[in-house]
């Protein structure tokens, strides 16, 4: 059925004037389609065209962003930066004179001018709190480095090289069998007797660091041994790939988020290790500046200047506490089912 009225209106204007449904009675043929109005010639850009619109996924920034979201991770970090920041600055600060022993300064009580009161001994416990703060969080990275290291290339040696598991299994079980505290005890005790010229940091060092490591190390050979086996890893060794590259550059990186969660989460644990040393008397002596010297002078008073003993383990408690948090949220944003 052709139109009454000579002019024939493009494509564009019938639909817009002639009703759906009498459309369907012309015919292509009748319109005046313009080529132009319905199609844009566009031109190939081969440059554009190996261009990724969408943002290359990493792995990283996935976690970086998983991290960031989460409220306990700020909470940890804002507290871990006022904590460093006061172990930093408080002891450089410190009035002449407070640090040092004065019996007619000795048990006063929180005032203006000692802001957490003075010990059995006369030293302010405000400024040896913060000096002893960083003693301890110094050991208590560098014994965790140790841990860490030596864990996890033992870890990592262990599950490659399965003819190894005897040695490695009698190892663990002759430790794990024995509470890890009354270990480190007869080591310090050991050590203390067998070399009493031996510095009392590097003494403690070696009792916390001996034996400290094996539990890390089945934890990494239990990963080991499920990515062992992956398609890439096979063929590595099919192509003769030597072990020191594949445990290197397959296995080592895969383990780096496992590794860096199991740090965060060792430094409160050699904290808590290095303060009840010292509390039984087997770490740093009490002449020394540290958690655990205080704690140990404190408690002898705790009952009638229960401020001695608190100060030091309220500082204690919150460096723990903030170490955990961010062990559990590096932990959490590490998670794969997370990410996509």
């Amino acid at each position: 059925m052709k139109k009454e009225n000579s002019k024939r209106p493009s494509l564009i204007n019938l639909k817009k004037k002639i009703p759906l449904e009498e459309q369907e009675n012309y015919e292509v043929s009748d319109l005046d389609i313009n080529e132009d109005e319905l199609f844009v010639l566009v031109k190939v850009d081969k440059l554009k065209s190996e261009q990724i619109v969408s943002e290359p996924y990493s792995y990283i920034k996935s976690v970086f962003r998983a991290f960031i979201k989460k409220p306990a991770a700020w909470i940890a970090i804002v507290t871990l930066i006022i904590l460093l920041l006061c172990i930093l600055i408080i002891p450089q600060f410190t009035p002449e004179g407070f640090l040092d022993f004065d019996v007619s300064q000795r048990d006063i009580p929180p005032n203006s001018i000692h802001y957490w009161g003075t010990d059995a001994v006369g030293r302010d416990l405000f400024y040896m709190v913060w000096i002893g703060a960083g003693k301890s969080l110094w050991l208590a990275l560098l014994n965790s480095v140790i841990v860490v290291v030596v864990g996890s290339i033992a870890g990592i040696i262990w599950g490659y090289f399965r003819r190894l598991d005897p040695l490695f299994i009698e190892l663990y079980n002759l430790v794990t069998n024995i509470p890890a505290l009354l270990i480190y005890m007869l080591l310090a005790y050991v050590f203390s007797f067998r070399f009493p010229e031996m510095q009392v940091e590097v003494r403690l060092i070696i009792s916390l660091t001996l034996v400290g490591w094996i539990g890390l190390a089945r934890f990494i050979r239990n990963i080991v041994l499920i990515i062992n086996n992956r398609e890439y890893n096979v063929a590595s060794k099919t192509l003769g790939t030597p072990a020191h590259r594949i445990m290197t550059k397959n296995l080592l990186p895969y383990l780096l988020g496992v590794i860096i969660t199991q740090t965060s989460l060792i430094i409160p644990g050699m904290i808590s290790s290095e303060v009840t040393l010292s509390y039984f008397g087997l770490g740093l002596p009490g002449s020394s500046i540290s958690i655990g010297a205080l704690l140990d002078l404190g408690r002898a008073n705790f009952v009638i200047r229960p401020f001695q003993l608190l100060a030091p383990a309220g500082v204690l408690a919150v460096i723990i506490f903030v170490f955990f948090l961010l062990g559990m949220a590096i932990s959490d944003a590490l998670d794969p089912r997370r990410h996509h």
